[in-house]
């Protein structure tokens, strides 16, 4: 079980690391103010999510992995490539939707594949995925 908790932890926080590294990183690009708000609002929703996990996992005397440098390498490259023509809000929502959806799915496999860990882990990534979904259903007003 305590293995469980572990890995599904950090599958939560690695899920919430990369938004914070894509929200920093394409915010700059954004002159929309309402699609600026809604950047600012999920990062602060990521930080405060790894920051939950992370005292979670120190207490337990363990430390969530951190990506590796060649996915953030990967994420700024994609965000520069897709940016570099394209920076209307309805381009930079997609951008967003599609990265907000791709943790949503790696951590409902955690979550799947973790059945084992405690309740209170359970939530933790239960709360991220409706919190994600919500983020997909404001993103979707600026396409």
């Amino acid at each position: 079980m305590e293995n469980e908790n572990t890995a599904l932890l950090d599958g939560i926080y690695k899920a919430s690391s990369i938004g914070i590294e894509a929200t920093k990183m394409i915010f700059p690009k954004v002159q929309d103010r309402p699609l600026r708000r809604q950047i600012a609002q999920q990062y602060f929703d990521y930080q405060t999510t790894s920051s939950k996990v992370k005292s979670l996992m120190h207490y337990n005397g363990k430390r969530p992995k951190e990506n590796n440098k060649f996915k953030k390498s990967m994420l700024r490259e994609s965000i520069r490539f897709n940016t570099m023509m394209n920076k209307t809000p309805g381009h930079i929502a997609e951008l967003m939707v599609g990265g907000t959806a791709m943790g949503i799915v790696q951590v409902t496999k955690n979550l799947n594949n973790y059945d084992g860990a405690d309740i209170k882990v359970k939530k933790i990534a239960e709360d991220f995925l409706v919190n994600e979904q919500k983020n997909i259903d404001k993103l979707k007003k600026h396409l």
